[in-house]
């Protein structure tokens, strides 16, 4: 068993920030029931690239769950909604602020009928404000919490987005680990239900401080020295590319002896890390014109090797397609095979997370359109309202 096996949870987000957390949740043990409009259901079905009619995208944020269909904005549907929440731990959604509350299905109407719920609301702003109601996708929220400018482009001074849903997915794993929490402290007695608000901006901005607001932080006074990742570059090698780090002094020496050019350590200016700061653009001139040049006479698997042999952090660029084969990745067992009914063999990175005594498993196949209204039906005791609920277009 997982370690939230026997945790109910319901699910009304849609696109990737609530549909991942859950997940999550789900690969632990969560028995989670996705819960979709009629018609086309979640977007998310029908972005990305997908065959029989399920998308890998789809999939890979909503597998291991079950899915009903209800029109929320019938009073029989929100009564069908309400069973449910009577039953469950968890709930989450991602509509914009206020709609769950004019839907009445908001914190303070479901917590009269579950004071035990754990209620998460993800917006993308925040719950109020000059821009809690304006519509939002991941660029947005790159562009607004300094990612895009994180990632300017030092030749050519253009901001650049991450080519990923990174605010989302950051997003989704702050509301698995704040559910997480809330259960815990709900086990503990330390809380009852309570209601838990995630705005994808704050949960952006706290992943990007760490390592990029030293400046910011820490004020007036301050003796500056360039982000930790200022030294962040592709590499060229003979087929393709590479990227070294290198921080301490033995770090430095490593890569100097690699490449045959252990001088450059000896200078009196680079053999403390102090020096190399103070130094930088002095440095960077001599790697540029000697260690370069070596590097680009190496395969990427000679330059790993000599890397590796003189324990300097560094690896050569694999494409996305060469990920599941590369050597690692397989002694790690980092990719599991299944079978989907719709979409046949997948190929998918199990749960990271590796639980001694409550292992977590990729979940069963993402669940097509209103799959197990039926049987959720039967399970709430609604067995026998099926056909009125189906003639109404309530599922």
């Amino acid at each position: 068993m997982g370690p939230l096996e026997g945790i109910r949870i319901v699910d009304l987000s849609a696109i990737v920030s609530g549909p991942l957390a859950t997940t999550h949740l789900a690969d632990q043990g969560a028995e989670v029931v996705k819960v979709e409009p009629r018609g086309i259901g979640d977007l998310l079905r029908w972005l990305g690239s997908n065959r029989g009619g399920m998308s890998g995208l789809f999939h890979l944020c909503n597998r291991g769950k079950r899915s009903i269909t209800l029109d929320l904005r019938q009073e029989a549907g929100k009564d069908v909604l309400c069973e449910l929440v009577k039953r469950a731990d968890v709930l989450v959604q991602n509509f914009r602020p206020g709609v769950a509350e004019r839907m009445g299905i908001g914190w303070d109407q479901l917590r009269i009928i579950n004071p035990n719920l754990i209620y998460v609301s993800i917006s993308g702003f925040g719950p109020t404000g000059p821009w809690a109601h304006e519509r939002v996708y991941d660029n947005v929220i790159q562009v607004t919490s300094g990612f895009a400018a994180a990632q300017t482009d030092q030749a050519t001074g253009t901001p650049q987005l991450i080519r990923q849903v990174v605010c989302d997915k950051i997003t989704a794993l702050n509301v698995a680990q704040a559910i997480s929490a809330a259960l815990f402290a709900r086990e503990r007695k330390q809380a009852g239900g309570q209601h838990i608000q995630i705005a994808m901006l704050d949960a952006a901005i706290a992943f990007l401080w760490p390592d990029m607001s030293d400046d910011i932080l820490l004020g007036e006074g301050i003796i500056h020295t360039p982000p930790l990742t200022s030294a962040y570059q592709m590499l060229p090698v003979a087929d393709g590319w590479g990227t070294v780090t290198v921080i301490s002094d033995s770090e430095f020496r490593g890569l100097c002896r690699a490449f045959d050019h252990e001088e450059i350590a000896d200078d009196p200016r680079f053999t403390t890390m102090s020096g190399r700061i103070e130094n930088s653009q002095a440095l960077i001139l001599e790697l540029l014109g000697k260690i370069i040049p070596v590097l680009q006479t190496l395969t990427r698997d000679q330059v790993e090797e000599r890397l590796h042999t003189n324990d300097v952090p560094g690896a050569g660029v694999r494409s996305i397609r060469e990920v599941p084969e590369l050597a690692q990745v397989l002694e790690n067992g980092t990719f599991v095979e299944s079978e989907h009914p719709l979409a046949g063999r997948l190929r998918e990175p199990r749960p990271a997370p590796r639980f001694e005594t409550t292992p977590a498993r990729c979940g069963g196949p993402a669940p097509s359109l209103g799959q197990h209204s039926e049987e959720i039906l039967r399970e709430l005791g609604l067995g026998e309202r099926i056909e009125s609920l189906r003639a109404a277009a309530v599922i």
